[in-house]
């Protein structure tokens, strides 16, 4: 009873704006390109009069038949997806979507725009902190999409970049390929002992042999080692840490394990708890002082 009230609602709303829009076109041209009317994020839950959900699913109809007539603008569709996660936080793919619609619209795309789709991406990360997709677009954002001609500018979009697709590589579902970028852009920004630990990690979680063959290549260049060497530590510590991760929590993924680490003691000290481990009594004798006179 409630939806149907809601539809009827809906209805007639987007009734009434037809009609009135037919109205005022004996007065003016109907501009085809004008973006659609979308509610503020701070006004839509109360436009949704309750229905959050059902308002949000209207709107990501509206937002794709926007999109697809090839006349959209950046900043209707920021507003659109940014409405749209506001109503139901749930809608993952939105996110991702909608970043990728703010930066790829036919008009208005700006600096501004890229900024805005990865502020999406960062919101979409807080709600699904798992999911590697949204630090990998963002970072793919900051490295080609991001444009400016000063040098200092450019180096820290790219390291933030970097900074991204390596936490996306460290997600459950993520590419190797991922990590493989994050490697290479690490390396040429100087930061080769950052690159090597980060390629050794990725080595200890992947199983497809197409990329640990790839990761053996990028190592070998980076470390001046022999492969076999190379291959030979990687082997030992790979089955350290695959007993170890059996051992402590054989539950989860191998990824999530490296994020959580082991498990923790089911008992602590309440000394070491309040001195942080630290002997706050020493192993000095006490200087005994003269009393004052």
């Amino acid at each position: 009873m409630r939806t149907s009230a809601c539809l009827l609602i809906a209805a007639l709303g987007f009734g009434t704006a037809y009609l009135a829009r037919r109205g005022a076109s004996s007065d003016r041209a109907i501009d085809e390109t004008e973006p659609p009317r979308t509610p503020s994020v701070a006004a839509a839950p109360f436009v949704s009069l309750g229905y959050r959900e059902l308002l949000a699913d209207l709107m990501v109809a509206q937002f794709r038949g926007y999109f697809g007539d090839g006349k959209a603008t950046s900043q209707a569709m920021g507003d659109l997806a940014e409405t749209i996660v506001a109503l139901d936080p749930t809608m993952r793919r939105i996110y991702e979507v909608g970043a990728i619609a703010i930066t790829a619209a036919p008009r208005g795309v700006t600096n501004a725009s890229h900024h805005r789709a990865i502020k999406l991406l960062a919101a979409g990360e807080r709600q699904f902190p798992e999911y590697w997709k949204f630090p990998n677009v963002a970072g793919q954002i900051y490295l080609v999409d991001l444009q400016t001609d000063d040098p200092k500018q450019r180096r820290e979009w790219d390291l933030a970049g970097a900074l991204l697709l390596e936490s996306a590589s460290r997600k459950p579902g993520a590419p190797a390929g991922a990590g493989m970028t994050a490697a290479f852009l690490q390396s040429k920004f100087g930061q080769r002992e950052r690159a090597i630990e980060n390629l050794r990690e990725l080595m200890l979680i992947t199983s497809n042999e197409a990329a640990r063959k790839e990761i053996l290549d990028k190592l070998g260049a980076l470390t001046e080692d022999s492969q076999d060497e190379i291959a030979a530590e990687l082997v030992i510590a790979r089955k350290r840490f695959e007993a170890t991760w059996k051992a402590e929590r054989p539950a989860i993924r191998q990824s999530m394990y490296i994020l959580l680490g082991r498990r923790l003691p089911r008992s602590f000290d309440m000394v070491d708890l309040a001195t942080g481990g630290r002997d706050l009594r020493g192993s000095e004798p006490i200087e005994r002082l003269e009393p004052l006179e």
